[in-house]
C-alpha cells in the first residue's frame, strides 16, 4: 500500500498533536478503488514492463491530495511522491495511471499513452496545448524519422495516431540489441499531430 502525506493537528508551541493524512477517507479510498480497477486489465499488457514497475511503485509511492496549484491541475509527480487533486469517479483513474507512469520514469508521452489505453471514452483526455512539444522534447526519433517517436514504455507516429509498446530486438546478457515496435497499442485521430517545415510541429 502507499504511504499517505499528513500533517500535524493540534498539540501546541512544546510539541503533541497527532498525524493526519491529506487525503480524506473517501479520497483514500477512491484513490485504492481505482488502482485496484486498472492494475490487471489487459491495456496494460501493450506495455513491455509497464505494469511491474506500476505494482512496485504502489508499495512505496507517497500520496497527497492538498496542494495550493490543486485549483489549476490534476495531478502531479515529483520524485517518489503523487499528489491527486482530482478524485472524481471519472477521473481519479486516468489521473492516477498518469502520474504513476511518471513515477516509473515514463515520460509524457508514456503516460498520456497508458492513460488512452486504459480510458479512452471513460475519463482520459487527449493530447492537447504543450503535451505535443513535451511529446518531442522528452523523446528521441526512432531510426532517424523524427515523426515517431520513442518514449520509455511506447513508440508513437505523429502522423497516423498510432501507439506502439516499445519492444527490442537482437542483444545479449549484457544489453544492446535496436529499439522496435511491439504490439500496436491504439490508433487515435485526435493523437495526429503535423510537421510544419525543418521538422518542427504546426
Amino acid at each position: 500500500m502507499p504511504k499517505w502525506t499528513t500533517h500535524t493537528e493540534g498539540g501546541s508551541w512544546y510539541g503533541g498533536g497527532h498525524d493526519v493524512r491529506d487525503c480524506s477517507t473517501a479520497q483514500q479510498n477512491a484513490i485504492t478503488n481505482a488502482y485496484n480497477a486498472f492494475i490487471n486489465r489487459s491495456c496494460l499488457n501493450c506495455f513491455p514492463d509497464l505494469k511491474s514497475c506500476l505494482e512496485a511503485k504502489w508499495q512505496n509511492i507517497e500520496i497527497d491530495c492538498t496542494d495550493p496549484d490543486c485549483g489549476s491541475l490534476d495531478g502531479r509527480q515529483s520524485g517518489n511522491k503523487i499528489l491527486i487533486c482530482n478524485t472524481s469517479a471519472t477521473r481519479v483513474g486516468p489521473v492516477l495511471l498518469h502520474e504513476l507512469v511518471h513515477a516509473c520514469g515514463g515520460t509524457e508521452l508514456d503516460s498520456e499513452a497508458a492513460e488512452h489505453a486504459c480510458f479512452d471514452g471513460s475519463g482520459a483526455t487527449l493530447p492537447f496545448g504543450d503535451d505535443w512539444d513535451k511529446f518531442k522534447s522528452e523523446t528521441s526519433a526512432l531510426d532517424g524519422d523524427e515523426k515517431e517517436r520513442v518514449g520509455k514504455y511506447v513508440i508513437w507516429n505523429s502522423d497516423t495516431g498510432e501507439v506502439w509498446g516499445k519492444a527490442t530486438e537482437g542483444g545479449g546478457w549484457y544489453g544492446g540489441g535496436r529499439t522496435v515496435k511491439g504490439s500496436r497499442c491504439f490508433q487515435s485521430d485526435g493523437w495526429k499531430r503535423t510537421y510544419g517545415g525543418g521538422g518542427s510541429w504546426i
